[in-house]
């Protein structure tokens, strides 16, 4: 099979000085828009990725996109790739968005790592189908070895397969590819860093995008049950219009095809989406009582009845959310304030908020959330903040670190703080706690 081009892929370990020196090398460049952490799975911005994608249009080098997923539910891909598409949609792709399936670190510790190939299948298609819904070319990226023993690689044949093994030829006889990445040390002169590259088979030029038509479901009113296999891909209409989520987004995490759920608890998703303009994650929705029992939740939980989900939204903080959802008459909320936490909702009848700081420490009672938790550190009032957060200790950190104070705890933010606790001897986690304040005080 022969070349038609050699494509490069980039991220923020590829710092380059001079993009035209790219030209030369590359027809075509691979940009990381993002990731999301494998501990805590918060969704994030390659801190690279605006200015690649400054340098690669002035260069006029044609580029595509990927994304590194740690997804575990199909919901999180389809945030994923919501994500995606808000920060690309100002830009011209001649090559497809990639969702990148590969272990999170050598100790295989992340919070995906032991998805079942299936799952991961799942997960990886959602993705897919989401892009192709909106209108972009979609694919997938993998090495040989993990799309023949982690995925299932020929449920994913309809999309762009770019396979990644360094060796004097691919091996992969799964399915068709269009790319093979064939190195990760190649080099250009005068960049200090080394790159991946690749083989392009195809040519994406003429490629018609897919056509994905979504079947819709109109929102039953009160609590019902849906079939994950009859009506699992179908999106809910509420009121005629069609919503942001799909059925099979609700379903437990055992499989069973029944699905309980609350017309209410769709609303108040529907709701959050529409007031923040952002991708809605949900984590855990509808549990039957045995999954419930298995990984010991309350016995008289809402999931078992159908009223309740935990879930994020893609780059808002969860006391943002916690915040809205109370100011808009939500009776149930749960604010899970810790790196990796997340927000509970659900269809009581009656007012009830709480928060949880740890994952091993117990929830409390709260009249609100409006406020943040602050404590006095070297005669400064400060507050833990994490990725997300925007607030005036936000502001406050960025202005010790000696880096850009507008007071929005973004990529660059946690960037510096992560290189300030490394250089310190803390804890490295990008969270500016007690401690870190302490020392940079």
């Amino acid at each position: 099979m022969k070349a038609l081009k050699n494509i490069g892929d980039i991220s923020k370990y590829n710092a380059i000085s001079n993009y035209s020196l790219l030209k030369s090398h590359f027809d075509g460049v691979i940009v990381r828009i993002g990731y999301r952490g494998y501990a805590a799975g918060t969704i994030k911005e390659d801190t690279l990725f605006r200015k690649h994608m400054a340098g690669l249009e002035n260069a006029g080098i044609p580029y595509g996109f990927y994304f590194m997923s740690q997804a575990v539910t199909e919901s999180e891909a389809i945030a994923e790739a919501d994500y995606c598409w808000e920060l690309t949609r100002e830009y011209q792709p001649a090559y497809p968005v990639y969702y990148d399936s590969e272990l999170s670190n050598p100790k295989g510790n992340g919070r995906a790592d032991n998805l079942s190939k299936g799952d991961r299948t799942d997960i990886a298609r959602a993705f897919c189908r989401r892009l192709a819904e909106l209108g972009l070319m979609a694919g997938v990226y993998a090495s040989k070895a993990w799309f023949q023993e982690k995925l299932n690689a020929a449920e994913l044949a309809e999309y762009s397969i770019w396979v990644a093994q360094y060796n004097s030829r691919c091996e992969h006889t799964l399915t068709p590819y269009d790319m093979w990445q064939y190195t990760s040390k190649y080099q250009i002169p005068g960049l200090s860093c080394y790159f991946d590259r690749s083989y392009c088979y195809k040519d994406f030029s003429s490629e018609i995008l897919y056509e994905t038509v979504s079947d819709a479901a109109e929102l039953l009113e009160g609590i019902h049950i849906y079939s994950l296999k009859e009506q699992g891909d179908k999106t809910f209409l509420i009121d005629g219009k069609k919503s942001n989520f799909k059925i099979r987004e609700f379903r437990c995490k055992d499989g069973s095809d029944n699905i309980l759920i609350d017309s209410q608890l769709v609303r108040i998703l529907q709701d959050v989406r529409n007031h923040f303009g952002r991708a809605v994650s949900i984590t855990s929705a509808y549990r039957t009582p045995g999954y419930n029992k298995s990984i010991k939740g309350a016995t008289d939980s809402y999931h078992t009845k159908g009223m309740a989900a935990d879930f994020t939204v893609t780059g808002i903080s969860n006391r943002e959310v916690a915040s809205y959802l109370e100011k808009s008459g939500a009776k149930g909320i749960g604010f899970y304030n810790y790196t990796g936490g997340f927000i509970h909702a659900d269809t009581r009848t009656h007012k009830y908020l709480w928060q949880q700081d740890g994952r091993n420490e117990k929830y409390y009672s709260v009249s609100g959330f409006g406020s943040y938790s602050v404590y006095v550190v070297k005669d400064q009032l400060v507050s833990t903040v994490r990725y997300n957060d925007r607030n005036e200790y936000v502001k406050l950190l960025q202005t010790e670190l000696g880096i850009k104070a507008d007071g929005i705890f973004g990529p660059a933010t946690e960037d510096a703080v992560r290189m300030f606790q490394k250089t310190h001897g803390l804890s490295v986690d990008g969270v500016a706690g007690y401690n870190t304040w302490s020392v940079l005080l």
